[in-house]
């Protein structure tokens, strides 16, 4: 079992995944299992988790406030798709 993580760019792709779904194929995970500490995969090296690290450290951040609307504005848009 791998576990990846997508973007979805439209309806359609919603469904063509969940026709694959509905063959058994896959397994469209709704909610994370928050007691699991990682997903099955590949581990990451130390040189990739420095990588990481820089990168998070340079990005630019954003307010508190700033990042509940952002969230709330993509939980509307998530639903849509879902539904």
């Amino acid at each position: 079992m791998q576990t990846i993580k997508i973007e979805l760019t439209g309806y359609t792709s919603l469904k063509a995944l969940k026709d694959l779904e509905h063959k058994n194929l896959i397994r469209i995970l709704r909610e994370p299992d928050i007691n699991s500490y990682s997903l099955p995969g590949k581990p990451i090296s130390k040189e990739d988790f420095k990588a990481w690290i820089e990168y998070a450290e340079s990005t630019p951040t954003v307010s508190l406030t700033e990042a509940k609307l952002r969230w709330a504005e993509q939980k509307k848009k998530l639903r849509k798709l879902i539904r």
